[in-house]
């Protein structure tokens, strides 16, 4: 045994004096990861607060063709589990994740959600998304010109395509007010992209499902896009993204701009225009507020946050250009992402500016 180790430590020195430090100044690449390590640039304190101790960014899903569109909905009251339904443009289809939640140790792992499955094909190559107060799904529907509900039944109809007996450009993105009302984006996108023709302005839209009245509220952007409430709903947030007119074009002197506006007592009408905020490199595209008022929107190298006054506060760093977001889970606080042909999520120390909704399911 003595002898033994006598020649190990020979060897040993041998080695280490022939090869010295070789293995410490060089050593092997880390493996390849799936996700940036700490893709994260904080501009303010205000953003160090909001993303908490040990931020985790994990990717959920990848392979779609260009996901869009995000919803989040809760199975049923205080529950655990959900579904983040999602738009892929490119495929078009509209896909589901199920939602676990937060496991184990409240954080998010590979236990916390199931692989993405087909909800809708074809999908009219649905475009942005959201719930209304009933649990129904809403589409924004690029081809089908026309926001479709999703019912607890799983009938597809139309809620609205038809402007003064005018077909839809191709609406894009929408938002439910408390009131019940639908306010949607109508650029003319489609009408770039498909065979199809725009009769119509780029109008923002107020529809009262109610009444089945729907009226312009917002006439003068070039490209209405994403458009979202602040959490008290006395301000709308719309996004001109006219920088861009069709795949791989980019005219930075148009706008890639987000303006806000006034929302009047009466809950409709508009006023007091003004620039929010104006997104570089590339363009805004959808976007969310948290119940703090920060505006999180999608932009070429992630996700732009920027505080109430409209200063930059941070930037959720991805590896591809970054259209939509939600707010979901059981406290609302993960940041659900579509980035090109993936998807993302990540826990933050807030919550979404509008609450959770909960899947209308009707024959349970």
């Amino acid at each position: 045994m003595g002898h033994h180790f006598c020649i190990m430590i020979y060897l040993f020195t041998f080695l280490f004096c022939a090869f010295p430090l070789q293995a410490i100044e060089n050593p092997p690449p880390y493996p390849a990861t799936a996700s940036p390590q700490l893709p994260l640039e904080v501009y303010s304190d205000e953003f160090s607060v909001i993303l908490g101790i040990k931020p985790k960014l994990m990717l959920l899903a990848t392979g779609f063709g260009f996901t869009e569109g995000p919803v989040y909905f809760s199975e049923k009251e205080g529950s655990d589990s959900g579904f983040l339904i999602f738009t892929d443009q490119l495929n078009d289809n509209i896909n589901m994740i199920r939602w676990h939640g937060l496991l184990p140790f409240n954080q998010i792992s590979s236990l916390s959600w199931s692989a993405p499955a087909i909800f809708r094909h074809p999908s009219n190559i649905a475009d942005g998304q959201t719930a209304d107060l009933q649990g129904n799904l809403l589409t924004a529907e690029t081809t089908g010109r026309r926001v479709s509900i999703t019912e607890g039944d799983g009938i597809v109809r139309t809620l609205v395509g038809m402007y003064e007996g005018k077909p839809l450009n191709s609406p894009n993105d929408l938002v439910v007010k408390s009131d019940g009302s639908v306010w949607f984006t109508d650029p003319s996108y489609g009408c770039l992209q498909f065979p199809q023709e725009c009769y119509l302005p780029c109008n923002v839209y107020r529809f009262d499902p109610r009444t089945e009245e729907l009226s312009v509220v917002i006439g003068d952007l070039q490209m209405p896009n994403g458009i979202a409430f602040s959490p008290a709903e006395t301000i709308l947030y719309v996004i001109d993204s006219a920088a861009i007119q069709a795949p791989r074009t980019y005219y930075n002197n148009n706008p890639h701009t987000i303006y806000a506006y006034d929302v009047g007592k009466d809950g409709k009408t508009l006023s007091n225009k003004r620039v929010f905020a104006s997104i570089s490199p590339g363009f805004p595209d959808g976007m969310r507020l948290d119940k703090r008022g920060n505006v999180y929107v999608g932009a070429l190298d992630g996700v732009h946050v920027l505080n109430s006054q409209g200063k930059l506060i941070g930037k959720i760093l991805l590896p591809k250009e970054t259209a939509n977001l939600t707010f979901g889970g059981k406290d609302n606080n993960i940041l659900f992402i579509c980035s090109s042909d993936s998807i993302w999520a990540i826990k933050l120390n807030t919550q979404g500016a509008k609450p959770v909704p909960i899947m209308n399911r009707m024959h349970e």
